[in-house]
């Protein structure tokens, strides 16, 4: 890489060598391809298969990991770039710079000083005006910091993870299905002495709660690359699920269904299960200590919500203020300004506390207008702002929402602490992100 003075260029540093929509395809098919030929050569040279199994446990094997591969190669290929391009419409110029300038500070500070636009000892706040004033940089570092997180290499492993356990399981299940005499066939079909039934009913539950997870997460925009992990570990567990289920008892069809109908069930609500059989305890204690409540005073969010949030580690409306709504999006699937919207409700209940929910009939439970009031209060009536609403009389709208706050304080002492609390509303970075995004939308 060429170097002047030092520094890399502004095109080396951000050239975007990521893979188009076509070019994705391919990969991936390609990948896809040459798992099959590799399981081909394995059961033929390695394991040595009878031609009759090997032709039937190829043609299962291929067959399956089509059905399991086109659903993700086609989202990482078409719907992934919808998904991107919902993020690129809501954050430009000035809403991108505060997004970095809130959660990527020392790579957009970092990426300032390679491309010679802030020096190594810049004073200050100097750093925001920069990234103010370089809106491509800014748009290029964003790129740069999403494909890192969930382009199309983070997904390269756990894709062929997920193509090589489910090739193998078909193999399994060809095999157990052509040779179902351990003692007197090939012995690689022989799963711990299972009968065949069992062990088609449980991977075959698997192989159904993974294709429909994840065409519902594609359909979502939500797939993540952690989802791909549980997928090959749901699939891996199928087999010694099954044995579980033959030493609890014998003889009956009971068994099978038993199988299929845990088989369909994601690996959190086996653990669930689990739990449940052996810790007793532990589960009263999780009752007792749940949090959906807290979540379920933020407007909008409902019990699935909660359960999304919280299998992504997010139980407080502490974590949700703190969180970076771009990831969260991503990990949830939920759009991206529903996302913020719940980071604006936040802020407000972070410093308020329950007596947010009283200032939802004046419009005030959200940070932006909470913004714009303290911004006609600093400029007074006649401010002029591009995008911002006209604010009449806004001591009036203060004594308001102080005598539903404090409803039995003085009224002095009350407005005095209101007008505090709401200009530290309006001083979070979070405040000034979200009135950068969406100003004339009052709604937030």
């Amino acid at each position: 890489m060429e170097e002047s003075n030092g520094k890399r260029t502004r095109t080396q540093l951000f050239k975007e060598s990521h893979f188009k929509p076509r070019g994705r395809a391919l990969i991936l098919a390609g990948t896809l391809l040459l798992i099959n030929m590799t399981g081909l050569w394995f059961m033929r040279v390695v394991a040595e298969l009878d031609e009759n199994v090997l032709l039937l446990a190829a043609l299962l094997a291929a067959f399956t990991t089509v059905i399991v591969g086109t659903p993700l190669i086609l989202f990482l290929s078409l719907g992934w770039f919808s998904r991107y391009n919902e993020f690129q419409n809501s954050l430009k110029g000035g809403a991108l710079a505060a997004y970095l300038q809130r959660f990527w500070s020392p790579s957009l500070i970092h990426s300032l000083q390679d491309e010679g636009k802030l020096g190594q000892d810049a004073p200050g706040d100097r750093w925001r005006v920069c990234a103010d004033e370089n809106p491509i940089l800014c748009e290029r570092l964003f790129a740069r910091i999403y494909h890192e997180q969930y382009g199309l290499v983070p997904f390269a492993v756990p894709f062929i993870i997920l193509l090589a356990v489910v090739y193998a399981a078909a193999a399994l299940v060809a095999c157990n299905y052509v040779t179902q005499n351990c003692l007197s066939t090939f012995q690689i079909a022989c799963l711990y002495d299972l009968d065949h039934s069992l062990v088609v009913s449980s991977l075959a539950g698997a192989f159904m709660f993974v294709v429909s997870d994840s065409v519902l997460s594609i359909r979502r925009k939500s797939l993540n690359t952690s989802d791909v992990y549980w997928y090959s570990l749901r699939l891996f567990l199928a087999i010694p699920l099954a044995l579980v289920i033959a030493n609890a008892g014998r003889g009956d069809g009971a068994h099978i269904v038993t199988a299929f109908a845990l088989g369909t069930l994601p690996v959190d609500s086996l653990m669930k299960i689990v739990r449940r059989m052996g810790f007793p305890q532990i589960t009263r204690q999780e009752k007792q200590d749940g949090s959906s409540d807290k979540l379920l005073v933020l407007e909008g969010v409902t019990l699935p919500v909660v359960a999304t949030l919280e299998a992504e580690g997010i139980s407080s409306i502490e974590q949700v203020a703190t969180a970076d709504p771009v990831l969260l999006s991503i990990r949830t699937g939920f759009p991206f300004r529903f996302t913020l919207r719940l980071g604006s409700q936040a802020i407000v209940r972070r410093h308020l506390g329950e007596n947010a929910a009283r200032l939802l009939p004046v419009g005030l439970a959200d940070v932006v207008p909470v913004y714009l009031l303290v911004q006609a209060l600093t400029a007074g009536p006649s401010m002029d702002s591009p995008g911002f609403p006209l604010i009449e009389t806004p001591d009036l709208i203060v004594e308001n929402a102080a005598a539903r706050l404090f409803p039995s304080e003085d009224d002095a002492q009350r407005q005095a602490v209101t007008k505090m609390k709401f200009r530290q509303i309006a001083a979070e970075e979070y405040t000034a992100m979200l009135a950068r995004i969406t100003p004339p939308d009052i709604g937030l």
